[in-house]
């Protein structure tokens, strides 16, 4: 399709000269093509042609050009987001279905699709494609997170058919296998938040480290010694390989197993982490196993928007109670993010000591 447009006519080899006066104005019109011909260029321009001989007059021009009416190519529009990628394709009345925003994992998008906009998975595959060069692969989210290794089944839709990436966070480098091992990107700003808290020499115990986000944050910069716990040997496969391609400072100890089952083993910790929102309560008794009067605790958990502070201290309070333990002061509380309707997902630092 043409547009008619106010353009101005010049040589190849003047044509920057003007593109730079154009620039200066912000008049270049960026919906319109260039019209290309064997010796000139003509540039839409987003005024009248009387303003635009007015910018041009008082300046020295030693070449010749036209200013006057053209019919421009409009420029085929590029998607700046999801909705504008799929919206051409997906009736009117579903367009509030199609999600604001996805994952991204390295070079790997993972998308949560709607069910009434399943019938459009291979557009949704598509998209990402086309909206970041640096994208290779793209799956959709095919259940919750849940089991004893705390993953999800997810489905391939396009691009290489491979679930292995690195994912850079503040210069960390970290190896995920998105359909074998638990990862949120959402989370990277708590991962630098707990690192910067921690101080050199430390001994630090990550009680369900996944591929060990945490840890490797912690060492990269400190020399701290981190125990790095999980149930899941494909998430400690990666944290492995993330040893190797990062520079650490200080040391990880990676180690399959449930925590409970080595926590005889484990040295006494000056900081614990438990992110495992919805069932770190079931493991306090561990805590209290490998703490020393004044270890602080990262307890991770979902809790209402209303009570969140209360809620999430009387959890660990209770708990503590049974192991004949207290808190002896919270330290801080934050909000991480929002997990689901009215539930966000919360962390309480506290420091601890035996009744």
């Amino acid at each position: 399709m043409k547009i008619k447009s106010c353009g101005i006519q010049v040589s190849y080899s003047s044509a920057e000269f003007i593109l730079n006066i154009l620039r200066k104005h912000k008049i270049i019109n960026l919906e319109l093509e260039f019209i290309r011909e064997e010796e000139t260029i003509v540039i839409p321009v987003l005024t009248t042609k009387e303003e635009l001989k007015e910018i041009l007059e008082p300046i020295p021009i030693n070449f010749n050009y036209k200013i006057d009416g053209f019919d421009f190519p409009e420029k085929e529009k590029q998607p700046k987001n999801l909705f504008e990628a799929v919206e051409d394709v997906i009736p009117k009345h579903l367009h509030e279905y199609i999600p604001k925003a996805f994952a991204v994992v390295g070079d790997i998008v993972i998308i949560d699709i709607p069910d009434k906009l399943l019938s459009f998975k291979k557009e949704f595959g598509k998209a990402p494609l086309s909206l970041f060069p640096s994208i290779k692969s793209v799956y959709r989210k095919a259940s919750a997170v849940s089991g004893e290794l705390r993953i999800r089944e997810i489905e391939y839709l396009s691009g290489e058919k491979k679930c292995e990436t690195i994912h850079i966070e503040h210069g960390v480098k970290i190896v995920v296998n998105v359909c074998e091992a638990y990862f949120s990107p959402r989370l990277g700003p708590e991962h630098k938040r707990i690192a910067d808290l921690v101080e050199e020499g430390e001994i630090i115990i990550d009680l369900f480290t996944g591929v060990g986000s945490f840890p490797l944050h912690i060492t990269k910069y400190k020399k701290n010694i981190v125990h790095a716990i999980d149930i899941n040997k494909e998430a400690l496969i990666c944290l492995e390989k993330s040893i190797d391609i990062n520079n650490l400072k200080g040391m990880i100890i990676p180690t399959h197993s449930d925590c409970r089952s080595v926590a005889d083993t484990l040295p006494k910790a000056d900081r614990i982490i438990m992110n495992l929102p919805g069932k770190a309560h079931e493991y306090i008794d561990v805590v209290c196993k490998i703490a020393k009067l004044g270890t602080i605790v990262y307890f991770y958990q979902f809790v209402s928007h209303i009570e969140s502070l209360g809620e999430i201290k009387e959890i660990l309070k209770e708990k503590l109670t049974e192991q004949k333990w207290q808190i002896k002061e919270i330290i801080s509380f934050e909000k991480i993010r929002e997990s689901a309707p009215r539930e966000i997902h919360a962390c309480l630092e506290a420091s601890i000591t035996p009744l």
